[in-house]
């Protein structure tokens, strides 16, 4: 076993995951359903939210965003998961790359474009993209995947997009999923019933004749399916994939799933926090044991109860929880050599390093 690495069921192929070619991808996208009052707090206030993904990225990449001079936080002050990801990115030296799905702003970084990248629509009022761009976004991510999965054994898939959680939960009942209580959120106290009715609004527009794209154009975004695509390719390089994220990767799943039922499961690891676990671990685990049975649950044990910073120990709280890739990302930098307190100590040494850039 590893320290802050725990596995929930499966198992984990430890000798490629710690010895094989990694590559982690970040996409990115924005959906304005994120601009509904109360469903986000991926930003102080609900158009900052659609700045999070291009602020989050950058900072991954330069240690501080350049869009605008501020660092993603909540409304009360807890930093962007990104501050992990970072961490465990630069003690790892994982290589990685960003994929823009359709964000708001566009990140002044390097990146791969989508060719039909799309912002998302608000899904309660308007159709989340238009006709035909999912099946689009999908097919360029899997010529993507495809690529990722010839150069690295192991490709994980982290995301960034605020609202997200409310189109998973769209996407998964329109797929026949209906279980309103699978999805977590950034917040302490998850506002389910708002999130319920915004689903029951945007699902109302859909027919029984629809696919999985034509339910995507009408209730999804464009980050899900793009992450969808990116696996399938990844898998069908005989590579193994791990779906860095929380509960959002179960619409993954059964977006995966629609359009192949016969995915290789067994290469799949779904890595996530344990501040999601907390909060949804019975339900991801009763969803995978249901429909996914052979995919690998895991989560990366981090602790900031004693951490010197308010902004840390809030996650403990059940704060943000996850987010661009967080859970993932720290799970491969352990299990390929990293030491739990030197990732932890350069998780505090970032910290104390942004309240500087935010102080300056």
């Amino acid at each position: 076993m590893v320290r802050g690495v725990e596995v929930v069921r499966g198992d984990i192929p430890w000798s490629v995951i710690s010895s094989g070619r990694v590559l982690a991808t970040y996409v990115i996208g924005s959906t304005k359903t994120s601009l509904i009052p109360n469903i986000s707090i991926a930003g102080s206030i609900p158009i900052a939210t659609l700045f999070t993904p291009a602020l989050d990225v950058e900072y991954l990449k330069l240690g501080r965003p350049t869009t605008l001079d501020i660092i993603p936080t909540t409304p009360n002050g807890i930093p962007t998961p990104a501050l992990i990801t970072r961490s465990a990115l630069i003690t790892s030296k994982i290589p990685y790359l960003v994929v823009d799905s359709g964000s708001y702003v566009e990140p002044k970084i390097p990146r791969v474009v989508l060719p039909s990248r799309c912002v998302g629509g608000r899904i309660d009022l308007e159709q989340a993209l238009p006709p035909g761009t999912s099946e689009k976004l999908f097919n360029e991510a899997l010529s993507l995947g495809l690529i990722l999965g010839s150069i690295a054994d192991v490709v994980l898939i982290g995301e960034s997009i605020p609202g997200g959680t409310t189109t998973a939960m769209a996407i998964l009942y329109a797929l026949g999923f209906k279980h309103l209580k699978l999805i977590s959120s950034s917040m302490r106290d998850n506002p389910i019933e708002i999130k319920k009715a915004v689903v029951e609004k945007a699902v109302k527009r859909l027919n029984n004749s629809l696919n999985v794209f034509e339910v995507n154009d009408c209730v999804g975004d464009p980050v899900h399916i793009s992450v969808a695509g990116i696996a399938l390719g990844v898998l069908q390089s005989n590579s193994y994939v791990v779906l860095a994220g929380g509960t959002q990767m179960l619409a993954v799943l059964a977006i995966m799933g629609a359009v192949m039922s016969s995915f290789n499961q067994e290469k799949v690891i779904h890595a996530t926090t344990k501040w999601v676990i907390r909060d949804r671990g019975r339900e991801l685990s009763e969803f995978l044991s249901t429909y996914y049975p052979r995919v690998t649950l895991v989560y990366s044990d981090l602790d900031f109860t004693n951490a010197p910073f308010e902004g840390l120990r809030l996650y403990e709280e059940g704060y943000v929880k996850e987010g661009v890739g967080a859970g993932g990302t720290t799970f491969l930098a352990l299990t390929r050599g990293v030491g739990y307190d030197d990732l932890i100590n350069t998780i505090y040494d970032e910290y104390n390093r942004l309240v500087g850039v935010r102080n300056a």
